[in-house]
């Protein structure tokens, strides 16, 4: 075994590329934002058009049976009860029986497709989400939060769906409108003008009245919330202060939180009193009107009592359709500000990149490993300073150096989850960044320093969706020396391991990992750190049998481990960069001795 030593040089003026990215306003879009919302929505719904129409046309046929029913008992009214005809009586009465039973045949069609379009496009959107979230490296998410990107193929997906769930709507409110006007003027032009008189206000109360009481909900939430911290400090802190007096600042404090409390539960209280009073009562003064202009024309002789029977449910259907499109008007820009949102989330472009199509490289069969002038660079700061490496073809290296020396981030570069600020990375004459990623993942395998396992059985962890025998899976599990106590468990390698590998100890998810990697069957294994927790001879043993099995491969160890310094054919230490914090004190200190 020989041992390097790697000195940081001059990292020579390198910059980071910043990824930022805009927060978006919910309240307002740019023209820009908006028409790029409304294609990706358009494209969203383009593959289930045909569903969303079906819907469409179900809330049509919905809409025209219940509008038919107060027709119906006009009829039944006016043909058979003022002609005293038994027979057409019964007729109009089976008639709005059929149409209850296309409402009900309607109203099913409606919803259920508008669900299951709304649900297959949300799924599809959030697989396209997480599809290129997934391909993402490091780099290109700096900038997000996982909670972030988390809501936007969560939360902004499922207001997409509303969305489209609800495009139907708008055929039932054109389908009433467009039905009960025409047949109000035909009935009686008097009637058609109350109804239109009406609808202003029916507006005026449904935009009103929400946006006050929301404002006034709001304010009493803050209330609360002072009352409450008043409440707290009094409890937490008043005991210590009573024997000084101070106490009293605390209660007088909470005797004004809660007059303040009570003065915004009155408030509330009113505009929801009115808001409630309001809203039935301005169609009410319609029907009122309507009752006696159309009784009137009744006691003329030019209206029919039916006519007037029909006036007054039409005016309970208008009153509802009216309000609901009030609310599909205040609502229209979150559908825009959600697929914004994920718009933003798609346009995030990554930092590593395949190669351009038709131009990929193969990968030599087997190959040195070499870093030529490589340096990292992350959030403005040197984290591996420039060097040069050549890792053999079925060398066993061990990388050693200081927290912070880049020892992590060189083996990343080497399997490009990240790629170098400067320099090249070679695997024979190759450049790994002229092989498409999946062939270099193939070739070189890298087990992380904190592994991560899925929920599922240990096999599925094992395979990861790859098609291996069982076989595979032990001669693994025996090379990283945990097949033993994986076959001790109840249910053997169909044993569940809960979320996150809950079920395995620290050491035994490492092992799992390694065996994970091993399945693969890659040239080059990079392994982090990967046996921190195991004990000294379980270590032993996993080093031995690694060894085996690394004949004619490559291993790259991360390492502080003296056992794994020992095993390795050559020991490299890094140093950390010249430009860390670290480095400038240590430098401090030695020309100060």
């Amino acid at each position: 075994m020989s041992t390097d030593q790697i000195a940081p040089a001059d990292p020579g003026g390198l910059t980071a590329e910043d990824l930022a990215d805009e927060d978006l306003d919910p309240a307002a879009l740019s023209p820009e934002r908006r028409r790029r919302a409304r294609a990706l929505l358009r494209g969203a719904l383009r593959p289930h058009r045909g569903l969303v129409a079906a819907a469409m046309v179900a809330a049509a046929i919905r809409q025209l049976a219940l509008l038919a029913v107060p027709w119906c008992v006009q009829q039944a009214i006016d043909e058979g009860l003022e002609k005293n005809d038994s027979g057409t009586l019964l007729f109009w009465s089976v008639a709005t029986l059929a149409t209850a039973v296309v409402q009900f045949a309607g109203l099913f069609g409606w919803q259920f497709l508008s669900a299951y379009a709304d649900c297959k496009v949300g799924a599809d959107l959030r697989s396209r989400l997480l599809r290129h979230l997934s391909s993402l490296d490091r780099g290109a998410l700096a900038s997000r939060g996982h909670g972030d990107l988390s809501m936007r193929a969560t939360r902004d997906t499922d207001l997409v769906r509303e969305w489209v769930h609800g495009l139907a709507i708008w055929v039932v409110l054109a389908t009433t409108f467009v039905v009960v006007l025409p047949a109000l003027a035909a009935t009686d032009v008097s009637l058609l003008l109350v109804a239109l008189a009406t609808l202003p206000f029916l507006v005026w109360v449904n935009l009103y009245f929400p946006k006050r009481f929301a404002a006034a909900s709001g304010e009493l939430a803050t209330a609360h919330g002072d009352r409450a911290d008043a409440v707290a400090d009094l409890l937490q802190v008043g005991t210590g202060l009573r024997g000084t007096g101070g106490h009293r600042p605390l209660v007088d404090r909470h005797h004004l939180a809660s007059a303040e409390v009570k003065r915004r539960t009155v408030i509330a209280a009113r505009v929801e009193a009115s808001w409630a009073a309001a809203a039935p009562f301005v169609p009410r003064i319609a029907v009122a009107a309507g009752v006696g202009i159309g009784g009137l024309a009744v006691l003329d002789g030019s209206l029919k009592k039916g006519a007037l029977v029909a006036f007054i449910s039409w005016m309970a259907i208008i009153t509802l359709a009216t309000r609901v499109l009030v609310d599909r008007l205040l609502e229209r820009g979150q559908a825009d500000v959600a697929a914004a949102r994920i718009d933003e989330a798609l346009s995030i472009l990554p930092t590593v990149v395949e190669p351009a199509p038709g131009a990929a490289k193969p990968l030599p069969a087997t190959g040195a490993l070499t870093l030529t002038g490589v340096s990292a660079v992350r959030d403005g700061r040197t984290v591996l300073a420039p060097l040069d490496l050549t890792v053999a073809h079925g060398e066993f290296l061990a990388l050693d150096g200081a927290t912070g020396s880049g020892k992590s981030t060189l083996l990343r570069l080497l399997v490009r989850l990240d790629d170098p600020a400067t320099g090249t990375v070679r695997y024979g004459p190759t450049d790994l960044r002229e092989v498409t990623l999946d062939e270099v993942r193939t070739r070189i395998a890298y087990v992380a320093q904190r592994p991560v396992l899925l929920s599922g059985t240990v096999a599925d962890n094992l395979r990861l969706g790859r098609d291996l025998p069982e076989e595979a899976l032990v001669e693994a599990c025996r090379t990283a020396g945990i097949h033993d106590q994986l076959a001790a468990m109840p249910d053997g390698y169909a044993t569940e391991l809960g979320e996150g590998g809950t079920a395995l100890s620290g050491g035994q998810v490492q092992r799992l990992a390694i065996a994970r990697a091993l399945l693969g069957d890659p040239k080059v294994l990079l392994l982090d750190d990967s046996t921190s927790a195991l004990d000294t001879s379980t270590e032993q043993l996993v080093l031995e049998r690694l060894k085996v099995w690394a004949e004619d491969r490559t291993v790259v160890f991360c390492t502080h481990r003296s056992a794994v310094l020992a095993a390795a054919d050559r020991v490299v230490t890094l140093a950390a960069p010249l430009h860390s914090a670290e480095a400038e004190d240590r430098t401090e200190e030695v020309s100060r001795g």
